[in-house]
């Protein structure tokens, strides 16, 4: 497609309005051209005689213009600043973005589908630096906070936003909040990391975070009062869509207290579940460690009888990325996609079966309900279990009772077991043992192996792909303040970066989910051959690939197993 001409703009920037765009494009489609469309000097030339099957095509399209918020809307002193970069000598930079200039979504055309949906596309704000600031240089007292827990690339953001405010704007001022929201309240986490071309040099070669992190709530109130006390006047965050609201939260706060601030902030999740943008930062470290996870698994199941290896992830997208690209799973299981775990279990022993071996990837959280019922049991003493080993078992004893009694209360003790005593019990300690007690029932040896890679994984350094991401998602938080703009997401949608208002982010209306009609879990079966994990007698098979996704008797597939075994 070409580029989109505007036909109108309306209320442009300052409003939410529908729009309408005239988009010429040269198509390697037969048909489609208007006639009455002005045909661009040389194209027709081109095509007769050329063997070119390019022609010229006039579509229309609607447009949503998103507003995005300013300082100016509520400091009506504000004085406007030549940007520093404008007179520099070198390095020369031409490529600054008008005030009015947009990026589109992805426009679909000739699509069925998506005119069915009547959809109307979304008009974002371009990021990058714009000639006029509404900060001096000299004024600026910059902070940046990651809240929520490690994941890969925090170092590069905080290194480039560094290195933009001093090379860019000649900002010498800049500091890290160490461990989060603790920063703005614990005295000893209230010593802030200066942050200096020196102190920042070598991190974006080092995993975890130069920062430190903790899963501290967030006191509005404190953190204004802390922003206010140091005088800062920009807050770079880094967090997910939960971080989200905590930032518009000290934005509305700040506009309430006329304080001169620009609340920015930079989409960090491994849940990579922030609407419209194509994806958070350091994402693409952790699908590769993700992978490189489960390959380990392949090994240690691969290297045994009848193995079966259970990789536990932090994430459905995780999950998804990482299966696909791994393209070594049998089985991934989410937590919006219901299962029947005795369903399962067949389908891993008829796995074994044909292969000698079966690998699952599942997401942390998924079947809570069996989880709940299986703890629930062992708490009132009708289940009987038998410790198997691994990180959990060696935990036993030492957990807090996640539900505390009032003080003074008389529980009656049904069981032999505290709850306390399983409170970390999850879906993969869950699959490791049901899965072991499920072949045991059957007189079939397995070898299980759980592993939980999730912390390892968030605390890799970033790859080379991300470190470029992160580096340009970085340098466009500190234009985006510099410019007077404020409350919004910084984010890459249809490989262009753009700002985004951060209610839009926030709106539960926006957030992507994940069926089992979505693309990427339809991609994820087809790289495993996975079945339907409905209950018994409602399974709905897909079909497709061969005999791992036919429907087997399990019965028949564990007398199989065991006579090979034996």
């Amino acid at each position: 497609a070409g580029r989109l001409i505007p036909a109108s703009r309306g209320a442009g920037l300052h409003g939410l309005v529908p729009g309408t765009r005239s988009s010429p494009s040269l198509l390697r489609l037969k048909g489609g051209s208007s006639a009455d469309a002005a045909v661009p000097e040389g194209v027709a030339a081109a095509g007769e005689g050329s063997g070119d099957t390019r022609e010229f095509t006039t579509v229309t399209q609607n447009f949503m213009t998103n507003k995005v918020a300013r300082l100016e809307s509520y400091l009506s002193y504000l004085q406007e600043y030549q940007n520093p970069m404008v007179t520099r000598a070198w390095p020369i930079n031409t490529n600054f973005v008008g005030n009015n200039e947009t990026v589109t979504d992805t426009v679909f055309l000739k699509s069925m589908r998506a005119e069915s949906k009547g959809l109307i596309y979304n008009e974002w704000v371009r990021a990058g630096p714009r000639k006029q600031t509404y900060f001096a240089p000299s004024e600026v007292n910059a902070a940046i906070v990651a809240c929520g827990g490690l994941d890969p690339g925090i170092n590069i953001v905080v290194r480039e936003i560094t290195n933009t405010l001093h090379y860019g704007y000649n900002v010498k001022r800049a500091w890290g909040v160490r461990f989060g929201w603790r920063g703005f309240s614990d005295e000893a986490a209230k010593d802030w990391l200066e942050l200096t071309q020196e102190t920042v040099l070598h991190i974006h070669k080092e995993g975890g975070s130069v920062l430190g992190y903790s899963t501290d709530q967030c006191d509005v109130e404190q953190v204004l009062q802390v922003l206010e006390e140091r005088g800062v006047n920009m807050l770079f965050l880094l967090g997910n869509v939960e971080a989200c609201r905590d930032a518009h939260a000290i934005q509305m706060g700040a506009i309430a207290r006329k304080m001169k601030l620009s609340v920015i902030t930079t989409p960090k999740s491994i849940e990579n579940n922030f609407p419209f943008i194509d994806k958070c930062i350091g994402f693409d470290t952790i699908v590769q460690g993700a992978v490189e996870a489960i390959d380990k698994v392949l090994l240690a199941a691969s290297s045994v009888q009848n193995g079966i290896g259970i990789c536990k992830l932090g994430s459905g997208s995780m999950c998804l990325h990482s299966v696909l690209a791994s393209g070594s799973a049998d089985v991934c299981l989410l937590k919006a996609v219901p299962f029947e775990p005795r369903v399962v279990f067949d389908y891993v022993a008829k796995v074994v079966q044909r292969k000698g071996y079966c690998i699952v990837v599942v997401e942390d959280g998924a079947g809570e309900d069996h989880v709940k019922k299986w703890v629930a049991k062992m708490v009132e003493g009708t289940e009987k279990r038998v410790p198997c080993g691994g990180s959990v078992d060696e935990c036993v004893g030492k957990l807090p009772n996640p539900h505390p009694h009032m003080e003074g209360e008389v529980v009656e003790n049904k069981g032999t077991k505290d709850w306390g005593e399983f409170a970390a019990f999850d879906i993969g300690q869950f699959l490791k043992e049901s899965v072991i007690a499920y072949f045991a029932s059957h007189n079939i040896p397995v070898t299980v192996r759980l592993s939980t890679p999730e912390w390892y994984i968030r605390s890799m350094p970033a790859m080379a792909s991300d470190r470029i991401f992160c580096t340009v998602v970085a340098s466009n938080v500190v234009h985006s303040a510099f410019a007077g703009f404020m409350d919004l997401v910084i984010g890459r949608v249809n490989q262009r970066y753009v700002y985004i208002p951060i209610e839009s982010v926030i709106n539960p209306k926006h957030k992507p989910t994940i069926t089992e009609s979505s693309r990427m879990y339809n991609r994820m079966i087809r790289a495993t051959g996975q079945p339907s994990f409905q209950r018994l007698g409602q399974a709905k098979l897909i079909t497709g690939r061969g005999d791992v996704r036919r429907a087997f008797t399990p019965n028949e597939a564990l007398s199989e197993l065991k006579n090979k075994t034996t």
